[in-house]
């Protein structure tokens, strides 16, 4: 049989040891199941740009074999990779190429352009909608054929109908014309690492494996902490109603524009259709007055109890997203990277019976990262060296803000710090950095907002070099050889920093999983890991040791910390 793309019709060959080309796109198609489970492989196939192979399951491990000088492509890697690593029975099987960056994802690839030429990551992006927008030529997505793949799953492929065998041949032939059209865009933009295609891939391969681990959810321990917010919500909807206010109600609106404009008299900023602000930042300075207490408990409690109804399987499946514009990571359904602060929601997360967490934090990972990014461009950075001496930053930082001896400084003061430490390393100007502060229980003046800048940029001098610093256009890169296009000014100071931390993180967990740790959840700078009890001790440890030389990596030259847990439920 054949099977055609842009134009050009290929036979459909049944491979028989036949040596292909440098790189070759792989697809496979499998049975359905669950999302949070591995489907099992029915077929396999592959293309090198001028032929086209069928590959029989009993051969994929030959064929893998023969060609493991080749370049690896897949859309969507991380499925397909499980698939075959669960059909082989190893599930590092294409570690090897990865470490040799022969393993490409055109979906990763595509996502990366679009950061390095729009500005923004893609949410959508599977292979017909980027074969319809790079060639312009639709993939026939027939359901009645992907989903009933399921009937072949022990037959030979000569067994298969050729309009199945065409389905998937059609795929193949997409990603490798997809992928070198990428490439070629790729090229343009300067960088030398493919945008950081590589890091990206194994960030993906590992979140998507935490996705299928989920994490253990005490149903019980969740039901008693609703019913005590369902009381602290009545107790706050009470209160509130004696004002006027209720939650849905018709006149809501004007009712909360009327008690805190006319009866409280609050200045409170307005949104673009003129409404009186409703937003926790603006209102928490205010929260002397009981309404806007209430007011803010209600807003609060609604969200744990909205979060905690939703969760409702003694195991959870978060699903992680590994790239977003900033270049972290961002995640849903629950968004476990965002869970309530308040309350006991995070000790609904529990491990298995014998076995605990592993719970690690990168210590001030992204002031390390912004110390590696000046000492990189100027070859100094006074942030670094006290890092490498083993200095607490927001001590040291406090010391200069109040002209007294390190030793000297308040637990008040150091916590001051941290609102200087945090807010302005990505530009924060002097009234965001006011409201900014607020979080961390500052009332602050301009006066005094201004007093801290000037101090942070006297501690840190490098810093605000970096920050004066103009770029030509719009656009700003990681070390790691990234770029984001069509940046804001803040963005373009937040992402050098923050997304080289984000690479590292990207690097621990493909490490962690290689090393055979079962990875439950992740924070950002934090790491989850469930082991079993008994050597849990030594393989915190290692978990640490993990951390911190895949950290290296990107940051090679500060110092990284981390500090760990051991608990059984996830205590932050």
């Amino acid at each position: 049989m054949k099977a055609a793309f842009l134009d050009k019709t290929y036979n459909v060959e049944f491979w028989d040891g036949e040596s292909l080309g440098k790189v070759i796109a792989v697809d496979t198609e499998t049975t359905m199941v669950p999302f949070t489970e591995t489907p099992d492989l029915v077929t396999f196939q592959a293309f090198d740009g001028a032929r086209l192979f069928y590959v029989r399951r009993k051969d994929v491990r030959k064929f893998l074999g023969l060609h493991g000088g080749s370049h690896l492509v897949f859309h969507n890697a991380p499925f397909d990779v499980d698939v075959i690593c669960k059909h082989l029975g190893e599930k590092d099987f294409f570690d090897y190429w990865i470490q040799l960056n022969q393993l490409w994802d055109t979906a990763l690839l595509y996502r990366l352009l679009g950061l390095a030429t729009r500005g923004h990551v893609p949410h959508k992006y599977n292979l017909a909608l980027v074969t319809k927008e790079l060639f312009g030529e639709e993939l026939n997505k027939d359901e009645e054929i992907r989903e009933n793949y399921e009937q072949y799953r022990e037959s030979s492929l000569e067994q298969i109908p050729d309009h199945f065998l065409a389905y998937g041949a059609r795929d193949v032939l997409a990603t490798f014309s997809v992928f070198h059209s990428l490439r070629s865009q790729i090229s343009g933009t300067g960088s030398t690492t493919q945008l950081s295609h590589q890091i990206q891939i194994a960030g993906s391969i590992a979140l998507n494996r935490i996705y299928k681990n989920g994490i253990g959810f005490d149903l019980d321990k969740a039901a008693n902490i609703l019913d005590g917010i369902n009381k602290e919500l009545r107790l706050q909807r009470d209160i509130l109603a004696l004002y006027g206010w209720s939650r849905g109600f018709k006149g809501s609106k004007d009712a909360y524009e009327r008690v805190v404009g006319e009866h409280l008299s609050l200045p409170l900023p307005r949104t673009e259709d003129g409404s009186v602000s409703s937003k926790a930042e603006d209102l928490i300075p205010f929260r002397n007055h009981q309404f806007v207490d209430s007011y803010l408990k209600f807003i609060d409690l609604e969200k744990q109890s909205t979060f905690i109804r939703d969760l409702n399987n003694e195991k959870i499946h978060p699903r992680y997203n590994v790239l977003v514009n900033t270049g972290r990571t961002s995640c849903s359904k629950p968004n476990f990277q965002q869970l309530p602060r308040e309350g006991e929601i995070r000790n609904c997360f529990v491990s298995s019976p014998g076995t605990t967490f592993i719970i690690t934090d990168y210590a001030a990972l992204e002031l390390a990262s912004l110390a590696q990014v000046t000492y990189s461009r100027y070859g100094h950075s006074k942030m670094r060296e006290l890092i490498n001496e083993g200095k607490d930053l927001h001590r040291y930082y406090a010391s200069v803000l109040h002209e007294i001896p390190e030793e000297e400084v308040t637990k008040a003061q150091r916590q001051e710090a941290k609102a200087a430490n945090f807010g302005f390393p990505g530009g924060l100007g002097i009234e965001t950095f006011i409201k900014f502060s607020q979080g961390y229980g500052l009332d602050l003046s301009i006066d005094k907002a201004q007093e801290m800048k000037d101090a942070w940029f006297l501690a840190f001098p490098e810093v605000k070099e970096y920050l004066n610093e103009q770029e030509a256009d719009e656009s700003t890169w990681t070390l790691t050889g990234r770029k984001r296009a069509n940046a804001s000014y803040c963005a373009r100071k937040n992402t050098p920093f923050q997304g080289l931390a984000a690479d590292g993180a990207k690097l621990a967990l493909y490490n962690l999983d290689l090393q055979g740790f079962t990875l439950r959840g992740f924070v950002h700078d934090e790491i989850i890991s469930e082991v079993d009890a008994a050597s849990a001790e030594v393989l915190k440890n290692v978990q640490e040791k993990i951390m911190i030389e895949s950290m290296n990596i990107v940051i090679p030259d500060v110092k990284i910390a981390v500090e760990s847990q051991i608990s059984n439920r996830y205590t932050k």
